[in-house]
């Protein structure tokens, strides 16, 4: 319990230095609380070594990445609190990025099952998903875009979250990694919201980054453009079956993401 609300402390506080640095013109003096700290551009995470990097002026907080070897987890922020001084870089946009790598696994890719994201996102399962503290009825898909090998969600969770000082809405970015997923996505600070536009600049530069740092073993991505996204906000499709929490239920078109346990691997 001391190691989660150590944790937490520690993310609100990047937030806190975030929305002050945002606020407050560059300048070339530190913030006086201490030493600088270490803010690496990038970090290697699981076994296989996947790169996790973000835009330029975002940083790993190295306090907050997580690796057990088969899983990873690691925030990016501005670069110049996580280093606590103001003549390192820092965003254009500024926010908090996070990047989820999935375990390993042979089978199958999330691009061969993009066609079937929008409808599962929007059941009661993927709602349940999508929510922080696991209820539908918290979240709401807002948006969802496909570009390249890469499926695009804009979403938002009224539930309790791990970080205080965000917007409850999020971008986010699913794609193949390897064997893996990486789930990467652009929270925007509470006192500082990114348009549209901004949160997709963000996002889509984000992915490239990652892409770009992975490009031996990502064969098949495809790097996701930074122009205007073709978004596709239709209302949701009906029920895609009668019992959702149980796989085998599903229809045939949903399948192939339980056989490989793709979303498993996704929140698992």
């Amino acid at each position: 319990m001391s190691t989660r609300i150590s944790d937490h402390k520690k993310r609100a506080a990047l937030v806190a230095a975030c929305l002050l640095l945002a606020s407050c013109g560059g300048g070339g003096l530190d913030f006086g609380l201490g030493r600088a700290a270490d803010a690496p551009a990038e970090v290697a995470v699981t076994a296989d070594r996947i790169v996790v990097t973000g835009p330029e002026g975002f940083c790993v907080d190295p306090t907050a990445t997580r690796d057990t070897g088969d899983t990873g987890f690691v925030l990016l922020g501005n670069c110049a609190a996580i280093a606590n001084s103001r003549r390192a870089a820092q965003p254009q946009s500024p926010a908090l990025l996070t990047a989820a790598i999935s375990a390993p696994s042979g089978d199958g890719r999330l691009a061969d099952s993009i066609p079937e994201l929008d409808g599962f996102f929007r059941s009661p399962e993927g709602l349940s998903l999508l929510s922080r503290a696991g209820e539908p009825d918290s979240v709401q898909v807002l948006e969802t875009a496909t570009v390249g090998d890469a499926f695009l969600l804009h979403a938002s969770d009224t539930s309790a979250g791990a970080i205080d000082g965000v917007q409850p809405d999020y971008w986010r970015a699913y794609l193949d990694v390897g064997p893996r997923i990486a789930t990467l996505s652009v929270l925007a600070l509470e006192d500082r919201a990114l348009d549209r536009e901004e949160s997709l600049a963000v996002l889509t530069s984000f992915v490239n980054a990652v892409q770009a740092a992975n490009s031996a073993p990502v064969t098949n991505a495809a790097p996701v453009p930074a122009q205007a996204l073709p978004v596709q906000a239709a209302p949701p499709p009906p029920p895609v079956a009668p019992a959702q929490g149980t796989p085998r239920n599903m229809p045939r078109a949903l399948e192939p993401l339980w056989n490989v346990g793709l979303f498993r691997r996704i929140f698992g």
